[in-house]
C-alpha cells in the first residue's frame, strides 16, 4: 500500500509540472551540440515519501539548467524535512566555461540525518544494524582545465564538519569502538584528472567517462584525520539501436587513520542499488556494474541492471562478492537535454537487502 501510494503521489507531481517543463522545450531537432541556445530550463517536483529510516517526509526537488557551449551547466536542489526530525538540503551542481576549457563540479549541502550502520568489513551478520543521527554542513567541490580535446587536471576539495548527536546504547560508535566515533572536521585536497568523450552528460548513448582522484586528509588541511584516498570511476556506453548498455566500475583503496563515515561503501542509489546505504564498508571497495536502457513509449524508458562488488581490507578478513540486480523506468522530462526522473527497484543477496529509489538523473 505505502508503494502504491508512493507512486501515486509522484505522478501527480508530474502532473503538476509536466505543462511547465514542456513549455521549455523547443528545437529538439536540432543536435545539442551546435544549438545556440540563451533560455533557462527548469524543472521542480514535490515530494511525499516513505522509508523505515526516515518515516513521513516532505519537501521538493528539481533542476535548473542554463547555458554553456557545447553542453548545458546545471544546479540540482533537494530540500526535505521527516517524520524522524531529519533535515536534507543539498545542491549539486556543474558549471562549464566556454568550450568546456573550464569544469566545476561538486554539492553544497546541510544534513541531519539518522543512520544505519552495519559494521566495518566482512564477518558481520546480515541482520546487523545500529543507527546514529549526525548533523554537518557539506562542501564538495572539483575545478578541472581541459588539457587535451578529451582530457581535464584539476583539484578536489572535500570538507564534513561531522557532528554526532546521538547513536545506539551499546553500539561499537556510542562506545567509541570505530575510528571517527566521536565525529569532527574531515577535510581533504588532491589532485583529479578528467577524460570525457560523452555525447551527452545526462544521458550518453556513446562514449567514456574517466575520473582519477588522489586526495589526503591532515592537520595541513584542516582535518581530524590523518589518511589518503585513490579512486577510479570509469563509465563507458554503447549504442545499440535505439537501446543504451551502460558498463560502469569503481575502485577505492584509503591507507591511514579513515573515519568510519569515509570509508568506501556498497549500497545506496549508485553503487549496486538494493543494498542500504552503507551495507558494507572498508578500507578498499571494487565495483562492476551495467545497466540496459531502452525505450518503452512516449517519454517512458526502461532499465534493466546487475552487478556486483566487494569491500576488504580489515585485518584477518577476507573479501565478499556481493552481487545486485532490479529495474527501473525513467521518464524523459526534457527531451531537449535527455533528463530523467528515474525510478530503480534493486535488490541484493540477503533479507532485507532491496529498495526502491526515486531520483533524478542516472545511476552512472
Amino acid at each position: 500500500m505505502k508503494f502504491k501510494l508512493l507512486l501515486l503521489l509522484v505522478f501527480c507531481s508530474f502532473l503538476q509540472v509536466t505543462k511547465t517543463a514542456a513549455q521549455v522545450i523547443r528545437r529538439d531537432s536540432i543536435p545539442l551540440e551546435t544549438r545556440r541556445d540563451s533560455s533557462l530550463s527548469f524543472f521542480g517536483v514535490p515530494l511525499v515519501f516513505y522509508t523505515p529510516d526516515t518515516r513521513w517526509g516532505v519537501g521538493a526537488a528539481g533542476i535548473v539548467t542554463f547555458p554553456t557551449r557545447p553542453r548545458r551547466s546545471n544546479l540540482t536542489f533537494n530540500v526535505s524535512y521527516t517524520q524522524n526530525k531529519q533535515i536534507l538540503v543539498f545542491f549539486p551542481f556543474q558549471w562549464l566555461s566556454h568550450q568546456n576549457r573550464f569544469r566545476v563540479y561538486g554539492e553544497l549541502g546541510w544534513y541531519r540525518y539518522l543512520y544505519q550502520y552495519f559494521g566495518i568489513g566482512n564477518k558481520y551478520p546480515n541482520n546487523y544494524v545500529e543507527t546514529y543521527t549526525a548533523k554537518f554542513p557539506r562542501i564538495r567541490v572539483t575545478a578541472a582545465k581541459r588539457v587535451q580535446a578529451k582530457h581535464l587536471v584539476g583539484v578536489r576539495v572535500f570538507l564534513d564538519v561531522y557532528n554526532i548527536i546521538s547513536a545506539s546504547p551499546d553500539g561499537e560508535i556510542a562506545k567509541g569502538e570505530v575510528a571517527g566515533a566521536t565525529g569532527g572536521i574531515s577535510s581533504s585536497v588532491g589532485p583529479v584528472w578528467i577524460s570525457d568523450s560523452r555525447d551527452n552528460s545526462f544521458y550518453p548513448r556513446k562514449g567514456w567517462l574517466t575520473e582519477l582522484a588522489l586526495t589526503g586528509e591532515h592537520r595541513l588541511t584542516g582535518s581530524d584525520y590523518q589518511y589518503a584516498r585513490c579512486s577510479l570511476d570509469v563509465a563507458r556506453y554503447f549504442p545499440i539501436g535505439k537501446n543504451v548498455l551502460a558498463i560502469n566500475g569503481i575502485a577505492m583503496f584509503t591507507a591511514g587513520d579513515v573515519p568510519f563515515f569515509q570509508l568506501p561503501q556498497i549500497g545506496g542509489p549508485s553503487r549496486l542499488r538494493g543494498y542500504p546505504l552503507g551495507k558494507y564498508r572498508d578500507k578498499n571497495l571494487l565495483i562492476a556494474q551495467a545497466e540496459l536502457r531502452f525505450p518503452l513509449v512516449w517519454r517512458f524508458k526502461g532499465v534493466i541492471f546487475g552487478g556486483g562488488g566487494t569491500v576488504f581490507g580489515k585485518a584477518g578478513e577476507s573479501a565478499k562478492f556481493r552481487p545486485n540486480g532490479g529495474a527501473g523506468l525513467r521518464f524523459e522530462f526534457d527531451r531537449r537535454q535527455k533528463l530523467h526522473l528515474r525510478l530503480d527497484y534493486g535488490f541484493g543477496d540477503g533479507k532485507g537487502n532491496s529498495g526502491l529509489y526515486i531520483t533524478l538523473g542516472e545511476a552512472f
